[in-house]
């Protein structure tokens, strides 16, 4: 790890969200794309307290998890997906983390680049 990377000490899944992030995404938008819809191990995410959204290696958001639910439970701002997509992934319901913990990881590096997978448990 560089000088530049963050230690991640609490529990965290860091979510990768190259494809859908751009500049001057709103906040409803960056959440909507952070929080679904993930192939992943319910019983990993589910240990975990909160959700990085992850662009370019760089932590733009912390999300606290409120709890996980099956892929389109839940309604999106923008975003409409095919019931086919929805098979076996998962979202969450959250909302900002608190202000001591979005202080301490918002704009920081990873400690490691998120490889094919999306998905990296941090803790859990």
């Amino acid at each position: 790890m560089n000088k530049n990377q963050i230690h991640i000490d609490d529990s965290v899944i860091a979510i990768n969200i190259n494809r859908t992030y751009r500049y001057g995404i709103s906040a409803e938008d960056l959440y909507d794309n952070t929080r679904g819809i993930w192939r992943l191990s319910k019983q990993r995410a589910e240990k975990a307290q909160y959700a990085f959204a992850v662009y370019q290696g760089i932590i733009k958001e912390v999300y606290e998890i409120d709890q996980w639910v099956p892929a389109g439970a839940t309604k999106y701002l923008r975003r409409h997906f095919s019931p086919a997509n929805l098979i076996d992934r998962y979202e969450f319901i959250g909302k900002l983390a608190p202000d001591e913990i979005r202080d301490k990881y918002v704009d920081q590096v990873m400690p490691e680049r998120h490889g094919q997978n999306p998905i990296k448990y941090y803790n859990c």
